[in-house]
């Protein structure tokens, strides 16, 4: 039986220099590049715990942030104004969740945002409501705001991206059309003047590896 890490792989065509064993540059589709843009959406809490919990080569620190992320982890909740404080900067939610959620290969493993209302009834029904995107956060009433609500009108998007184009992703990490020209130029700028010599590979790519 396949596992969740082969079933959610994107693939990419890798170009190499067989003579200098180098990787010139990949040639990606939609699902890559969008799982690949969507890094820039992320808060930093997140990050923090992906680069930890998903990485090919644990254990994974980025820099102080991820020291920091450990701290606030272990800090109990009587040092905190709120209960809820602890998950907003432990699980914050990616404000661009609309575009990610469709993607093929979606790196956040944030819960989709819900959305909760004091039970009140008078806070329902003098016209000023609080909501909160997360669970027992404190209303002005004082009260909790657990009451959980289904928006409306909600759109999900299809990443970023457009379905039939294609992209060449350089090793520093930059996204360019994959055009002729572009091709030519990166070729001619890693010095390669014999086509033979350039074997193209393909490769699947999983969370881990992008994560990595």
């Amino acid at each position: 039986m396949a596992t969740d890490e082969q079933v959610h792989k994107v693939f990419l065509k890798v170009l190499v220099d067989n003579e200098k064993k180098k990787v010139l540059f990949a040639e990606a589709e939609k699902d890559f590049v969008d799982a690949l843009m969507s890094i820039l959406t992320l808060p930093l809490g997140t990050i923090a715990r992906l680069v930890a919990k998903e990485s090919n080569i644990p254990p994974v620190k980025f820099g102080s942030l991820s020291s920091l992320y450990e701290s606030v982890s272990h800090l109990e909740d009587k040092y905190l104004r709120t209960q809820t404080c602890k998950e907003m900067l432990l699980q914050p939610r990616n404000s661009m969740e609309s575009y990610c959620q469709q993607m093929k290969l979606n790196i956040d493993d944030t819960e989709p945002t819900k959305y909760f209302l004091c039970e009140t009834v008078k806070c329902n029904l003098d016209g000023r409501r609080q909501l909160s995107i997360f669970r027992n956060q404190r209303c002005r009433c004082g009260n909790l705001m657990n009451k959980e609500v289904s928006p409306k009108g909600v759109i999900l998007e299809n990443g970023f991206v457009n379905e039939s184009e294609t992209f060449i992703i350089c090793d520093d990490l930059s996204v360019l059309p994959n055009v002729l020209g572009t091709s030519v130029s990166l070729l001619g700028k890693h010095g390669i003047k014999d086509l033979a010599t350039i074997d193209e590979r393909n490769v699947g790519i999983s969370k881990k590896e992008i994560l990595s």
